[in-house]
């Protein structure tokens, strides 16, 4: 858990300890998604997705790579991959 989360959990359960009923409902809905947010979107499912789609999880707009280019900051080619493509099994 980020401490950013973290942060947002703390603040946004102070609603829990009003006396409104509303708010308690709004915070107690807050906390739930951050929590989810944290751990099911943040910790599993982008770096699946991300380990699911390779090189192809890095694209950029052509105006922006050009752009790039025309300042050398494009990448090298000559550095390895940092998740490489899924293996994908073949059918039989």
């Amino acid at each position: 858990m980020t401490s950013a989360a973290l942060l947002l959990i703390v603040v946004v359960g102070g609603f829990v300890g009003s006396q409104i009923t509303l708010m308690k409902m709004i915070g107690i809905g807050l906390v739930i998604a951050i929590v989810v947010d944290v751990t099911v979107v943040r910790a599993l499912l982008v770096p699946a997705t991300m380990r699911l789609l390779g090189r192809r999880a890095w694209w950029s707009p052509a105006p922006l790579a050009r752009w790039w280019e025309r300042r050398r900051l494009g990448e090298r080619a000559d550095l390895p991959e940092f998740f490489p493509p899924a293996a994908v099994p073949s059918e039989k």
